[in-house]
């Protein structure tokens, strides 16, 4: 039996997890991973960086990405989505409203209050920010070992 997700399984995984693993590509040429918040919008990740960040450096350089959503502990629980595509900058005023709309509402009972930061803190997460889209360029990988006939079980 075959562990892939469907499409409506995919949407329904990305829908509803948490954390995004978004790898970009360092000046070096090595992988540069990092734990994202995103949005599943209209068939594509979105996801928002500080202008200023190393994956925003990074994607300026060279927009080739890798997301991973995942989910599971022990074997028989893992359950992952794989997007490789490029990152492009969500420059459309109107689809960048829905995004920050959708990202607020997912999120909003996990931000932090930001008066209990410290004010080194305030200013980091005060820097502007840039949305990208992750546009797939290869097929997606996914796989649910729940789905996974195991010998003798």
């Amino acid at each position: 039996m075959a562990v892939t997700l469907d499409q409506r399984e995919i949407d329904e995984f990305l829908t509803l997890s948490h954390t995004l693993i978004f790898t970009t590509l360092g000046r070096d040429g090595y992988p540069h991973s990092t734990p994202n918040w995103f949005v599943y919008m209209d068939g594509h990740l979105y996801l928002r960086t500080r202008h200023k960040s190393q994956k925003a450096r990074n994607v300026g350089r060279d927009s080739r990405v890798s997301a991973v959503v995942e989910s599971g502990e022990l074997w028989r629980e893992l359950k992952a989505v794989m997007v490789r595509g490029r990152a492009e900058e969500v420059s459309d005023e109107a689809e960048r409203a829905r995004f920050e709309e959708a990202l607020q509402v997912k999120y909003e009972k996990f931000r932090e209050d930001r008066q209990g930061m410290t004010p080194r803190m305030q200013q980091h997460y005060g820097q502007t920010t840039v949305c990208y889209k992750i546009v797939p360029e290869k097929r997606l990988a996914t796989w649910d070992n729940r789905k996974a006939r195991l010998a003798g079980g």
